[in-house]
């Protein structure tokens, strides 16, 4: 039995790698590949592993140089440099190819569990489906929903085009999708799936429905601030029916889950509850996106210095050719303890300036090189090379694991709702600083193996960042707590995907210089990807609708999409252009 199983997931594994040679929507919606005749529990492993392996790559390419935890290191006059939002159309290409691959696959589980009567694997999949189209559509704005992934269903006709649905009806299937999820799981006759199958959680329901909640807690709290706008709060996920939830009081449903450890909504108890996905350079199947990536290649990315100066004490310094920058300040000379996450993020201590044009860019790079001629900026960890501020090895080039969910995700998320008055218990500043406070240890323990809770450099970080950091010029207070939470949320999100863009267009923070002097697209930092330029010959009507409608004539990079476009967010975004 245990061969089967294997001979199962393998074959599931291989056939959705195959499928990364697709490159075209239509081509991917008809999935010549989909696994009919295996069990639905077979496509857990193959969604998850090769969704987050697509994560990384987007992270790297993507989010770090528009977040500005990096910078390219490319001066190029004619180089597509996405920090300066000239973003190439791979890039814009990428979350679309992948991500619908991985949807119409898991809708291919969620059909496949309904003939199995096993509400567990029935609720996995709706995990799955509400996780993978929410990330599409906060990419891309409108698109394809209701029709994506049919055609490769038993019985489906050939349809080759898609109608692109606007987004708030897409959010109203993820919520539908997500309270069915847990309609699901706390069936009685809902059953663990196969544990070979799933190396995320082992087969355990109960850690899939609590991954489930903190994903429908992020979901909330991505919409609520556009739902209070438009209708007080109250959102209508199923028309139909009329079925409606008031958004602040399911969040606060959702915290009187995770604080009292039972209910119909359980959430993530701790890191163990965490998403983490596995990934083992000795299997070439399993190996990261990066394994076989150059030296060069990999070095081309370094340090932003923005990230720099809020994980490090720096100071002021100027170089040979007058450029300022800052510079880090060690504990021996007066500074505070270094972010315990910074050697597990960037080999050495000095990051470059966002949006430089790339004469000033070059001229940085030369003038920061070592006597022995090496490189002082900081680059991403290859396991290779000691950290130059404690000597610690780290490798994200070839991690054993990279999170699709961290709980510290989920704790910063809570402090958020409490330091704006939507949870009673916590709306007290003691309460939401007690979960800020545990969301930055949290995330220090998520990338840090060297340290625990106790360890005197976490202590002493943690109170540094309560009592010593600025953020609007002051140190933390309930006038500033929501820039605080989602400034520290933002340092924990590396290497989570695109959650640190969403955050950023969600609330405007961290507060982040989009004008710099090589910053095009209008300096403002993309509200969205464009769609894939294949689209506009291949699925044409529908195309153009979605261009000629809710794009105003134009796939741009600055219309906002629905959750996005709050006043809120507008206003706070606006600062970084000023």
């Amino acid at each position: 039995m245990k061969t089967l199983k294997y001979n199962i997931l393998l074959g599931a594994f291989i056939a959705v790698v195959a499928m990364s040679s697709c490159t075209k929507f239509d081509d991917m919606n008809k999935n010549p590949y989909a696994l009919e005749d295996a069990p639905s529990y077979s496509y857990v492993h193959p969604i998850v592993f090769n969704t987050q392996y697509s994560l990384c790559s987007v992270f790297r390419s993507l989010t770090a140089h528009l977040m500005q935890y990096a910078v390219s290191t490319s001066s190029e006059v004619t180089s597509r440099i996405v920090g300066n939002y000239s973003v190439p159309e791979a890039t814009d290409d990428d979350i679309w190819t992948n991500l619908y691959q991985r949807y119409g696959n898991a809708e291919s589980m969620y059909v496949k569990s309904l003939t199995e009567d096993n509400p567990g694997s029935t609720g996995v999949a709706l995990v799955l489906k509400s996780m993978l189209i929410e990330m599409i559509t906060d990419t891309y704005g409108n698109v394809p929903f209701t029709e994506a992934g049919q055609i490769s269903l038993p019985g489906a006709q050939l349809k080759y085009t898609t109608k692109y649905e606007d987004q708030r009806e897409i959010y109203r299937g993820i919520v539908k999708m997500l309270e069915e999820a847990n309609d699901c799981f706390n069936d009685p006759t809902a059953e663990n799936i196969s544990s070979i199958a799933d190396r995320m959680y082992d087969g355990d329901i109960d850690k899939w429905q609590r991954f489930g909640n903190a994903l429908y807690l992020r979901t909330l709290m991505r919409i609520s601030l556009k739902v209070q706008e438009e209708s007080n709060g109250i959102f209508v996920y199923d028309t139909t029916e009329g079925l409606s939830i008031n958004v602040i009081d399911k969040i606060a449903e959702l915290y009187s889950c995770f604080a009292s450890g039972t209910g119909y909504y359980p959430m993530m108890r701790g890191r163990v509850d965490a998403a983490s996905v596995s990934f083992n350079k000795y299997n070439v199947y399993e190996q990261t996106p990066f394994y076989t990536t150059t030296g060069g290649n990999w070095n081309a990315v370094c340090a932003c210095e923005t990230i720099v100066m809020r994980m490090l004490d720096t100071k002021e310094a100027v170089d040979k050719s007058g450029t300022t920058y800052h510079v880090y300040v060690p504990v021996s000379s007066g500074g505070h303890v270094p972010d315990p996450r910074y050697d597990a993020y960037w080999r050495k201590p000095l990051g470059v300036p966002n949006q430089m044009l790339g004469p000033a860019k070059s001229k940085f790079f030369e003038d920061h090189i070592s006597a022995s001629g090496n490189s002082l900026i900081g680059r991403m960890p290859n396991g290779e090379t000691n950290s130059t501020i404690t000597g610690e090895i780290y490798d994200v080039k070839n991690a054993d694991h990279y999170n699709l969910y961290n709980f510290s995700e989920q704790l910063f998320l809570f402090a958020e709702a409490g330091a704006r008055g939507w949870v009673a218990s916590i709306s007290g500043l003691g309460a939401y600083l007690d979960l800020f406070k545990k969301g930055i240890t949290n995330s220090i323990l998520e990338w840090n193996p060297h340290v625990t809770a106790d360890s005197e450099e976490v202590i002493e970080f943690v109170n540094y960042i309560v009592n010593g950091e600025k953020f609007s010029g002051a140190t933390f207070n309930s006038g500033n707590a929501v820039e605080a939470i989602l400034t520290q949320k933002w340092v924990s999100l590396y290497f989570v995907g695109i959650e640190s863009w969403c955050e950023y267009r969600r609330t405007g923070y961290p507060l982040l210089q989009t004008n710099g002097p090589a910053a095009e697209n209008k300096n403002i930092l993309p509200t969205r990807l464009r769609y894939p330029a294949d689209e506009a010959y291949r699925n044409v009507e529908y195309f153009q609708e979605a261009v000629n409608g809710w794009l105003k004539g134009e796939n741009n990079m600055t219309t906002d999409v629905w959750w996005a476009d709050t006043q809120e967010s507008r206003s706070i975004r606006l600062k970084g252009r000023q």
